[in-house]
């Protein structure tokens, strides 16, 4: 293979690497089967990245060994957004919807708080929610909406070639911005959506359509998603733009710790309504205020769990947690959701320290502090 340059920064490039291949195969197996020009392909992995461009390993049913697929990179910009646009490039080249464009609408049926600064929202969806909701979580538009939309369910050719039309004029914008600009564009076209976790789904008297969810949602200062949880009342009607599920597999076997803050204590519980991992987990629950550990008050933790609380300000949460982790020699699955700063420095310490490899180290960063100016 021809010679590239290697990525200075490693931790941030495995970053990368990890959260693709975990958190968006479908979309890399487009940017595969469309570089590729083999629609065939059924499977690809990222096994490096360069300036340049990103290598795959593909597989299709009909070949014995992966194949290696280099694919340049057609921005100048950060590594993310260049993967992003290759996404959004090979979507638009296949004309497919970029994102799951799975919008669905919901009513909120009752409202009430969990613990001081959780919110429980009620709902009603107009299609059954999912019965594994385990880290499933909808992209919420920051709005509330007057009356209940009809769904268009067929959409018309005219409409295609119209959205393919604005895909590729997209395209172009985005080549010809500067980096700066592009990551403004992606941010104000994203704005006034927030991912919230499914906490439950469930039917209604009997029923066995679960038509019926809980989404709760950790209100903190005057956050946009606060001030939307504020307007909020019953018969309030919310929509969801997109929707996605969590990547938790590596969790059903050997000893497991599972890190949450405030904004991902539904997505932690939900995976222990599932645990089957004969091995208790560890659990590490992290908040600034001691009261928001009522979520958990009369919650029926996997039998033999461990649970440690560390309550405080984001300034040393990394240095207790790992002070935690110290305590337990051997650790073979991690899963953990807090601000991304954070969320960096213990993935890089399973990484480096506890030498977890990808597949294992499951570390997002759900939010990010905003840093007074």
């Amino acid at each position: 293979m021809k010679h590239f340059t290697t990525i200075k920064d490693q931790d941030r490039k495995l970053d990368i690497m990890d959260h693709v291949n975990q958190d968006h195969h479908k979309e890399l197996l487009i940017i595969a089967q469309t570089y590729g020009k083999n629609n065939a392909i059924d499977d690809a992995v990222i096994v490096d990245i360069y300036e340049e461009g990103i290598l795959l390993h593909t597989q299709d049913p009909f070949s014995v060994a992966k194949q290696d697929l280099f694919i340049q990179f057609e921005l100048k910009g950060d590594l993310e957004e260049q993967i992003l646009y290759l996404a959004y490039n090979s979507f638009a080249k296949q004309k497919i919807e970029f994102s799951n464009n799975a919008k669905q609408f919901f009513e909120v049926i009752e409202k009430s708080q969990v613990s001081q600064n959780i919110t429980r929202l009620t709902i009603k969806s107009q299609i059954a929610l999912p019965q594994y909701y385990a880290g499933y979580a909808y992209g919420f538009i920051l709005k509330v909406l007057e009356k209940a939309p009809e769904i268009n369910i067929s959409s018309s050719n005219k409409s295609s070639v119209l959205k393919n039309i604005v895909d590729r004029g997209f395209l172009w914008v985005m080549k010809h911005l500067s980096a700066q600009k592009r990551q403004k564009l992606m941010e104000n076209m994203n704005k006034d959506i927030r991912l919230y976790t499914l906490r439950q789904s469930f039917g209604h008297e009997g029923q066995d359509a679960l038509n019926y969810g809980y989404v709760d949602i950790f209100t903190h200062g005057n956050s946009l998603g606060s001030q939307w949880v504020q307007q909020l009342n019953v018969g309030s009607l919310i929509s969801s733009r997109t929707e996605t599920d969590d990547k938790h597999d590596h969790l059903q076997n050997g000893a497991a710790v599972l890190i949450a803050d405030e904004t991902a204590y539904p997505a932690l519980a939900g995976i222990l309504d599932f645990w089957s991992n004969p091995h208790p987990p560890l659990v590490i629950l992290l908040c600034a205020n001691e009261s928001d550990l009522d979520y958990f008050k009369n919650y029926d933790f996997p039998e033999n769990s461990i649970i440690k609380n560390i309550v405080g300000s984001l300034e040393n949460q990394s240095i207790e947690i790992i002070e935690i982790l110290n305590e337990f020699e051997h650790l073979d699955n991690v899963w953990g959701a807090l601000e991304n700063n954070v969320a960096k420095k213990i993935r890089h310490y399973f990484r480096n320290e506890r030498k977890l490899q990808g597949k294992n180290n499951h570390i997002k960063g759900y939010w990010r502090l905003q840093k007074a100016h």
